[in-house]
């Protein structure tokens, strides 16, 4: 069940990637269109991560979700719009993915060592 939350996740994140990057062409929602799709998007998202939260936990999930969405979200900026891009925002995209990395991590340590107690005491 883990690995079908965690495509849950991935799906959410390109979702609400794709709601933002339709939200910036909806043009301040003066284009109908690509609001709807903006808002539908949205509801897709926050519906695969509410099904991701069944198993996986909620601070690794919702800090994968809104990192990796913001990375994502800022490289689409820079590519499709020009977006400006300096070393600062360079260091900050990489700060980005090592926190994803050391909350993955710590979460996965945490749960590990909760089940090894969780064996001992049944033994």
């Amino acid at each position: 069940m883990r690995n079908a939350s965690i495509v849950q996740l991935s799906f959410a994140i390109v979702s609400e990637v794709l709601g933002t990057t339709f939200m910036k062409m909806s043009d301040g929602f003066t284009h109908p269109v690509f609001g709807l799709v903006t808002a539908a998007c949205y509801i897709i998202s926050f519906v695969l991560l509410t099904l991701a939260l069944k198993h996986l936990s909620l601070g690794m999930a919702y800090g994968i979700w809104g990192g990796v969405g913001t990375l994502l979200t800022t490289l689409v900026g820079i590519v499709v719009w020009n977006d400006p891009f300096s070393v600062v925002v360079g260091i900050g995209m990489i700060a980005v993915v090592a926190g994803i990395a050391l909350l993955s991590k710590g979460t996965q340590e945490a749960e590990e060592a909760a089940a090894a107690e969780a064996v001992e005491a049944t033994a």
